[in-house]
């Protein structure tokens, strides 16, 4: 076996390739689009819409800049936007479809550590693709019957 058939190996046993195949869609996509999906992150459930993580970014710019007025700090304000603007530069995909920043970001996502009702619920979630253990299409539904005992 050749080089690049060994690193591509190498990849793809580290890596899910349908779930970096979901990744790839929602990042190249020219829509703000997403996919539901439930993440299984070394045994901790994450569960919500797959996004870009230029989208993520965005959120990120956005919350940071709108806590932080202009006119309060222009000196911070600025240092901040400069950043992000920066960050949303950088490129995810190379010219050989490649993925430079390897990342699975969760809209609305939703964490659940033991039980049926989520534990922590939050605007979005960042994680390495190369963590992600096992996944499924669809969220999670929390479960509004108390358990048997």
């Amino acid at each position: 076996m050749d080089d690049l058939s060994n690193k591509k190996i190498e990849h793809y046993n580290k890596t899910i390739l349908s779930l970096e195949s979901l990744v790839r869609l929602v990042t190249t996509s020219k829509a703000d689009s997403s996919i539901s999906v439930t993440l299984n992150v070394h045994g901790t459930l994450v569960s919500g819409e797959l996004v870009s993580v230029a989208n993520y970014h965005k959120f990120l710019k956005h919350t940071l800049l709108s806590n932080l007025q202009e006119k309060d700090d222009p000196e911070v304000h600025g240092s901040i936007k400069e950043s992000f603007e920066s960050l949303e530069a950088v490129p995810i995909i190379d010219e050989n479809d490649t993925f430079i920043l390897k990342y699975v970001c969760i809209r609305e996502a939703k964490i659940y550590l033991s039980d049926s009702s989520p534990d922590v619920s939050i605007p979005y979630w960042i994680g390495k693709l190369e963590s992600v253990d096992g996944f499924f299409i669809g969220e999670m539904e929390t479960d509004s019957t108390p358990p048997l005992v």
